[in-house]
């Protein structure tokens, strides 16, 4: 009898618990499941010449950024966090003018390096008024980051050949060494 009394008290629990949560999804426009695509549960780390994990990004004006079927040119990908933002400004304005022409160049942003993580309209309207010359992707899944495990405490440039590779990652401000070291990483990296 006890086992019984247990365990319908147990399942009313549960039922009260989803029936509330339900509630709250339906209340709340940003926790809507259906919208949101659902990431990743786990991401393996991509080394050197790895093939790197699959992504499908938008970026703030609406072009679609996906490796899914290989790349039509290397891809350079600038990461950092939001109090970084003026040294990835400088980073964007210098790679687009110099390598622009050989390979394409995003800024990818993870939120969670901000105190706004859960509001995209916010960081979307930061990054709007943040005006850098190359096009910004929010990756609301950290799916970059996670890639490669890295911190967001200094500029890193990702560097994915053709093939969609992994062909370096450098960390850096900008400065003449950072800038003759990636040049050397991007003509034997990138282009081989």
């Amino acid at each position: 009898m006890r086992k019984e009394i247990l365990s319908s008290i147990l399942l009313a629990l549960f039922l009260a618990n989803n029936l509330c949560y339900a509630q709250f999804v339906d209340d709340d426009p940003e926790l809507d499941i259906d919208k949101k695509p659902l990431p990743p549960y786990s991401l393996r780390k991509v080394r050197t010449y790895e093939d790197f994990n699959v992504f499908d990004f938008t970026d703030l004006n609406g072009r679609q950024w996906t490796n899914r079927y290989g790349l039509s040119r290397p891809l350079l990908i600038i990461t950092g966090k939001w109090a970084l933002r003026h040294d990835i400004k400088k980073w964007a304005h210098y790679l687009a003018h110099k390598y622009n022409n050989f390979c394409d160049i995003i800024w990818v942003f993870n939120p969670d390096s901000t105190e706004f993580a859960d509001h995209r309209e916010r960081n979307e309207k930061a990054l709007r008024e943040f005006s850098i010359a190359i096009p910004v992707v929010i990756d609301n899944h950290a799916i970059v980051g996670r890639s490669l495990k890295i911190e967001y405490d200094i500029p890193t440039i990702i560097g994915l050949t053709r093939k969609n590779t992994l062909g370096f990652v450098f960390e850096s401000p900008l400065n003449n060494y950072a800038k003759d070291r990636l040049e050397k990483l991007m003509f034997t990296k990138l282009y081989k």
